[in-house]
């Protein structure tokens, strides 16, 4: 039992996998899902580093999905997901991937829908 009330605050620290433990088949099962791969497209557009709030995405799901694919993406390392009270941003994990796989999300970028796509300069 928590024997201060910030303890009893504290939200529960989320587990995201180690450079060397992401795996490739996790990672495109991840993105092979519509929306998961609409919040990556987005993240790429951003600049590098930059973290949004889940409503940011919008993203056409209730919000226990919306939570189910933050989740799906951060167990697979494509995301680093910080909490901040009652809301979280998630961030991409872009160093991490391209240390781990290489021109992955280049290809992304690439072959993602064209509405999703950054602007190139």
């Amino acid at each position: 039992m928590p024997s201060s009330p910030s303890e009893q605050e504290a939200a529960p620290e989320l587990l995201h996998p180690a450079r060397e433990d992401l795996d490739l088949t996790e990672v495109l099962c991840a993105i092979a899902e519509p929306n998961r791969l609409r919040v990556v497209a987005l993240l790429l557009s951003l600049p590098p580093g930059s973290a949004k709030t889940y409503p940011w995405f919008d993203l056409p799901v209730r919000k226990a999905g919306r939570t189910h694919h933050f989740r799906v993406l951060r167990e697979a390392g494509l995301i680093a997901v910080e909490q901040h009270g009652n809301r979280a941003t998630a961030r991409l994990r872009s160093d991490d991937i391209e240390e781990r796989f290489p021109g992955l999300l280049s290809a992304v970028r690439a072959g993602a829908p064209p509405h999703l796509r950054p602007n190139e300069p």
